[in-house]
């Protein structure tokens, strides 16, 4: 007989079981099967048989039968790729990870790869926006490193025959320029690409003449967040104007806020969407803009920088001065970029239409005060080379977004204060067939004084085209802070537009020869007449001739 030898319990046999009994009387089985003796391997009495073995059904674990809080901490202790495949356990995983953006956000700290641009703070994101926000992310990089040779590709119709289009950073907002079909009527229109209800165009605005340039950008202005839309267009001239038509840069803002009201199917909002921050003229010469950071850079040819507060609309000016043992025959700037650290970057030529070598130089000036003018200031940095090539784009990444509201210290020196990479892509020179870079990369310097900026002089990348491109002879640059796209295409006679029969997207600063995507096989006869480059969610945007629609290619799916 078996008996406890503590003072609370005390045992006795019950037919096969052994009842233990407590201090108050009750009594409870214990786990001995029978009232067999207990034996050891080595014993030798015949009295003495194994303990028979008995087995006992311990009942499944299933996730639905756990706490939400215990399922919370489970998230906690994943990183957030696998907090975004624990969706696809089942429903109930689901939801539960929809119910935890804290933690998300938590995770999202963590995350080492560029993520799509947030016009919210991260705070304000509900668990939806947070999840699509990394799953983007993920499928990005991914597909990037896959190489893919076709894209998935959807369109839409917009409300006229568009020609430009311009994607706002995080791939959701796409502004176009349409005309109506009898060519007498000009608009731009705002596009909801991942509304509900639908890809739909949420406001309009008319632009009298058809535009030249069109760009977008989120920024802040009287403390809105929203889209800011630049335009440069030609002022038709009157038949009682002498000389050359004038050239106006305006720049439209529409915020948040009404963008968020026009997309509710029940609002009543009439207030005018689109406000005008800023309109100016000149007479006719080449213009390139951008806009950034509450600031409009305007450089017109031969040698002028304006910058413009689009919140005081105060003004400053940089004559530049000439470049270094250059005879300056006809000076050009080929492209404007407004940078992190202050100052703006430049390419330009001394002869900016000349078929031989000449000197061009990658410059970057530092912005003057509102209301100063600087006459021949030495740049910052500069870098001069030699080439005949016309087409520069700089990418047009302001900066990156951040994972965090409130990011410590360690984290902003980490990431670099979330200044990216500036790449300015441009055709390589004769007798070279493919794409060169240029490279401008963040640093870091905590000597004499802590700073961020960028590492001079620039890094030089040139890809060669595959034989398959090799009879190419031009190519259309978008380039993008880490992930650009070059369309080399052959002139189909005099036209100024390629056939995308012959237009390829090019992945670009990875091995010596570019690796090419398919079109989507509806358009491949097509001809192009613009292209929307958001590289933060990896879409697409092309407008096409003879398609009515517009086009967009996703890199995330």
């Amino acid at each position: 007989m078996v008996q406890s030898t503590s003072s609370r319990t005390a045992g006795r046999w019950h037919g096969d079981n052994v009842l233990l009994k407590q201090s108050d009387g009750s009594e409870f089985p214990a786990l001995l099967p029978s009232p067999t003796p207990l034996c050891f391997s080595n014993s030798t009495s015949p009295q003495c048989s194994p303990l028979p073995v008995q087995s006992f059904k311990v009942p499944s674990l299933k996730l639905e039968t756990l706490t939400i809080e215990l399922l919370f901490e489970i998230i906690e202790h994943m990183d957030l790729e696998d907090a975004l495949r624990f969706r696809l356990v089942s429903k109930h995983c689901a939801e539960v990870v929809l119910m935890a953006p804290s933690i998300l956000k938590r995770l999202l700290r963590h995350v080492k790869l560029p993520l799509p641009y947030s016009p919210k703070p991260i705070q304000s994101l509900g668990g939806k926006e947070v999840i699509s926000l990394c799953r983007r992310a993920f499928a990005l990089d991914a597909n990037w490193q896959r190489k893919l040779d076709r894209l998935r590709a959807y369109s839409f119709f917009p409300l006229h025959r568009s020609y430009l289009v311009s994607l706002a950073p995080g791939g959701r907002y796409l502004v176009a320029a349409y005309h109506s079909t009898s060519g007498e009527e000009h608009f731009i229109g705002l596009y909801d690409l991942e509304n509900p209800q639908g890809m739909v165009c949420l406001a309009s605005c008319p632009t009298e003449t058809p535009l030249d340039r069109l760009t977008t950008t989120w920024m802040e202005i009287k403390g809105k967040m929203g889209i800011a839309v630049t335009w440069v267009r030609e002022i038709p001239i009157n038949k009682t104007h002498v000389g050359s038509p004038d050239v106006e840069v305006s720049v439209l803002f529409i915020s948040l806020d009404m963008i968020e009201a026009l997309a509710d199917p029940e609002h009543t909002t009439e207030d005018a969407p689109f406000e005008y921050l800023c309109c100016r003229r000149w007479k006719s010469c080449t213009i390139r803009v951008c806009t950034a950071n509450g600031l409009l850079a305007v450089a017109r040819s031969p040698d002028t920088l304006s910058f413009y507060d689009l919140e005081s609309e105060e003004k400053s000016t940089i004559k530049l001065p000439h470049l270094p043992l250059s005879q300056m025959a006809d000076p050009v700037i080929f492209a404007i970029k407004i940078m992190c650290d202050g100052t703006a970057l430049i390419v330009r030529s001394e002869d900016g239409h000349s078929s031989q070598l000449n000197l061009h130089a990658i410059e970057a000036y530092a912005i003057p005060e509102m209301g100063q003018t600087a006459v021949d200031p030495p740049p910052v940095q500069c870098n001069y080379l030699h080439s005949n090539q016309t087409n520069y784009d700089i990418s047009s990444m302001y900066q990156r977004q951040s994972t965090s509201d409130d990011p410590s210290t360690e984290e902003v020196i980490e990431a670099l204060a979330y200044l990216p990479p500036v790449t300015i892509s441009v055709e390589s020179s004769p007798p070279a067939k493919g794409i060169t870079q240029y490279r401008l990369f963040p640093t870091y310097v905590s000597e004499p004084e802590p700073r961020f900026g960028y590492v001079w002089p620039v890094t030089v990348w040139q890809g060669h085209y595959s034989e398959h491109d090799q009879d190419r002879t031009q190519t259309l640059n978008v380039a993008g802070a880490d992930r650009s796209l070059s369309f080399p295409f052959t002139s189909p006679g005099r036209a100024q537009t390629p056939a995308l029969s012959e237009f390829m997207v090019l992945d670009s600063f990875g091995d010596d020869t570019i690796p090419s995507v398919g079109l989507p096989k509806s358009i491949e006869r097509d001809v192009v007449q613009c292209v929307s480059w958001d590289e933060s969610s990896g879409k697409l945007c092309l407008s096409t001739v003879g398609d009515l629609k517009i086009w967009v290619l996703d890199f995330a799916v």
